[in-house]
């Protein structure tokens, strides 16, 4: 947890609060149709009520939350058409910029997305699987960073934010890509060899795969959300 928990103001201790709630949001901690309950976050964070409030009232703003009541916020649950949605926003948008990304990026950018797919790829063969999930939010958000844009980053944040709840779905789910196949090896290929056009066919790949599994998965996540 990376919530500061020495003194600080107010405003500083709601920005990280909110931070770390995007973060868990991405990573699938929380899933659709989950109660975000004040009182209880607070206590895990060890900070009052107050910055928690201010959080949780911001992700409602960026419609990542739904307000429940003045104690609690709900992961949405997505209906098909507006997930397709996401995932069509996120073939464009994260294939830009990747390929951007692959105009800038230095061998040792390369390299360190390399590792995160290492780590990725260690993780889920060894059964760690939320370790996995984390590392593949770390994969893209850094490729996404590379491309040195930081008004597509936060929209392409804004688009896990509504998607990263469904991934835990992923964990019950044999491999989507054989080990040595996974598109994440292109990107970094693209990447060394300054090719934008592979390095955005490639994510464009990664996310069609999951979209179409996550699709398949999505009446019976929904009808456990609901039930």
């Amino acid at each position: 947890m990376d919530v500061e928990v020495q003194p600080a103001s107010p405003e500083r201790v709601a920005v990280r609060v909110h931070q770390w709630l995007r973060q868990e949001l991405m990573r699938s901690r929380f899933r659709p149709g989950e109660k975000l309950k004040l009182r209880s976050l607070a206590a895990e964070l060890g900070v009052s009520l107050t910055p928690v409030r201010e959080a949780l009232a911001r992700l409602v703003s960026e419609n990542a939350l739904e307000q429940v009541d003045h104690r609690s916020a709900r992961v949405p649950i997505l209906s098909d058409e507006r997930l397709r949605e996401v995932c069509e926003l996120r073939m464009e948008l994260e294939g830009k910029a990747a390929e951007r990304a692959a105009e800038r990026a230095t061998p040792a950018d390369a390299d360190r997305l390399a590792a995160i797919h290492a780590r990725m790829t260690e993780a889920r063969i060894a059964g760690r699987a939320p370790e996995m999930l984390v590392e593949n939010e770390r994969f893209h958000m850094e490729l996404c960073a590379l491309s040195g844009m930081p008004v597509l980053l936060h929209i392409i944040e804004g688009l896990w934010l509504r998607c990263g709840p469904l991934n835990f779905s992923l964990l019950s789910m044999r491999f989507l890509h054989r080990p040595e196949e996974h598109p994440h090896h292109e990107i970094i290929r693209g990447l060394r060899a300054g090719d934008g056009a592979l390095a955005r066919l490639a994510v464009q790949r990664d996310i069609a795969v999951y979209s179409d599994a996550i699709l398949r998965r999505l009446p019976a996540i929904n009808a456990a959300a609901k039930g």
